[in-house]
């Protein structure tokens, strides 16, 4: 039983979805431009500037934009987008994203890093976390695995901050499918999962040696399932929320 809790091993890094500054607006109406040693400055009368070359009217190579609200980006621009490598600071969230774009979106690996303290380093596409990845939040829970659309979804393990441990299938940021929740006390749980709770198939450990083999429902013994005490004492028939039925007395016959 056991064997399935070896499948992965949690650690390193991870974060949350910060929002977006993409540059819509390629042509806005300049009041200034200026040349410095290096580059070219342009200021927009909406208070946006940009330091670098443009092609055909387009932001080209590399070059930094920084909005009026002070959120930023450096890095490389292809006709007029963020592209290949570049780095971008939030203003109104006060998050870096780091790594790479692809037509104004975070797209390939990056790393993501915001102002609570949490941390995504792993796979974007077009600007969600989508592929292989780490999160780690501050207090100490960290999942490595599969994403899709911003959410934990496929395979994956998350240890949380107390010693609990979840290793299996998610769906939209909810554990579902087959998976092993270990507890911290040594209890433990394998079997399915629906929107992260217990149910249908599975069997629990418990830390004082007893076991159930059956059905849960909404995170509870429910339906036919087998308790095994510590001491060897076998329980078997239906459960309802955790409390064995007890067994229909016999009728007398009628006379």
């Amino acid at each position: 039983m056991n064997k399935y809790c070896l499948l992965f091993c949690a650690c390193l890094l991870a974060g949350s979805l910060a929002a977006q500054n993409v540059v819509t607006d390629m042509s806005p109406k300049k009041i200034k431009k200026t040349q410095d040693e290096y580059n070219v400055v342009h200021e927009y009368a909406n208070g946006d500037v940009y330091k670098g070359s443009l092609q055909d009217g387009k932001f080209e190579g590399y070059g930094i934009y920084q909005w009026a609200d002070g959120s930023m980006y450096q890095g490389y621009f292809h006709d007029g987008l963020q592209e290949q490598e570049g780095a971008a600071f939030y203003v109104d969230r006060r998050n870096t994203y780091q790594g790479e774009w692809h037509l104004g979106m975070r797209h390939g690996k990056g790393v993501l890093r915001m102002v609570n303290g949490d941390t995504y380093e792993g796979e974007w596409a077009n600007d969600k976390r989508t592929g292989f990845g780490v999160f780690r939040s501050k207090k100490g829970d960290v999942y490595m695995g599969e994403w899709q659309d911003d959410q934990r979804h496929g395979q994956g393990t998350y240890t949380y901050a107390n010693g609990d441990v979840y290793i299996g299938q998610w769906v939209n940021g909810e554990k579902e499918g087959y998976g092993c929740y270990r507890y911290a006390d040594g209890s433990m749980y394998e079997g399915s999962f629906v929107l992260s709770q217990f149910e249908g198939e599975g069997t629990y450990l418990y830390k004082d040696g007893a076991v159930y083999i059956g059905h849960f429902h909404h995170g509870v013994r429910h339906g036919y399932g087998i308790y095994r005490t510590a001491n060897g004492q076998v329980l078997s028939g239906h459960w309802t929320e955790n409390c064995l039925d007890e067994k229909p007395s016999k009728k007398r016959k009628r006379t």
